[in-house]
């Protein structure tokens, strides 16, 4: 089986020989799954495809038993989108298991299908909430521009739930709350059990989601970050700006108004316990 060699050290851009990760002298496994930490200590450890197989290791290529080694991840400027279903508790309180599954999967879909239009990817959901990302695969101002693209579609996606549906099943119109910011972050497919899941980190992380928090003190329900703001390709000086002390963070950020008031004042079902667990 004819494995990838040796692997890249991306702080020094530098090939290191697969000697120098692993012992060759010693009986090998046939394959090798590698890592390197942040202070460039490699890990390996073996994996076995099929259980029971049989490798002859006579003659044979050292380099034929090293995967590629990987880093824990890559910096990459993306643009970042927090939301969250304003007082979604107060309706699983009055409402049925099965009507409140019913209704954030039929929400997720449509607002899932909006962020993949606009080439965005959704990191992680959990409960009302929804972690997203664009830029993987575009420029940063194509990625910011799709952020908000994806915003406006989400609230559109909204009301026509809310008027096809929500008003007429449970007599109310269910809002959310968007919080925009750019910057660049930590991505990397990995996670606490080792598996192979999408993750990005990083302090502009924290801050959009603190922003989007920030909607129901501003009571406005979508704001974007200035950094964010100048990647737009129609950008109007008349948007309400005002500069906001956001939990945890330094430095005041300055904020765009890009949304519209709540028709009711949110609750405290912000989740921001999860936003500060997911952030990092």
């Amino acid at each position: 089986m004819k494995l990838n060699i040796p692997c890249l050290n991306k702080r020094h851009n530098q090939l290191i020989p697969a000697k120098e990760i692993f012992d060759f002298n010693t009986t090998m496994p046939h394959a090798i799954s590698c890592t390197r930490l942040p202070d460039d200590t490699v890990v390996c450890s073996s994996q076995v495809d099929e259980p029971g197989m049989q490798i002859d290791h006579t003659n044979t290529n050292v380099t034929d038993f090293v995967q590629k080694c990987t880093v824990l991840g890559d910096e990459k400027e993306l643009a970042l989108l927090f939301l969250d279903i304003r007082n979604f508790t107060s309706f699983m309180e009055q409402r049925a298991p099965y009507d409140v599954i019913y209704v954030i999967r039929k929400l997720f879909v449509l607002f899932n299908d909006s962020i993949r239009e606009v080439g965005g990817r959704i990191i992680e959901t959990m409960g009302d909430s929804i972690y997203a990302v664009f830029g993987l695969e575009s420029d940063l101002q194509k990625a910011v521009q799709s952020s908000m693209d994806a915003s406006l579609a989400i609230f559109h996606d909204l009301e026509v739930f809310n008027t096809t549906y929500a008003q007429s099943y449970f007599n109310l119109n269910f809002e959310i709350g968007i919080g925009l910011h750019q910057g660049k972050v930590l991505v990397g497919e990995y996670d606490m059990d080792y598996n192979n899941h999408l993750t990005v980190m990083g302090l502009p992380v924290n801050i959009a989601a603190r922003l989007q928090a920030e909607t129901k003190e501003l009571n406005n329900d979508l704001l974007i970050s200035e950094d964010a703001y100048r990647f737009l390709e129609n950008m109007n000086v008349s948007t309400p700006s005002k500069k906001v002390r956001l939990r945890g963070i330094t430095e005041p950020v300055q904020v765009r108004l890009m949304g519209n008031a709540y028709q009711r004042k949110p609750g405290n079902d912000d989740m921001m316990d999860y936003y500060l667990s997911m952030a990092g």
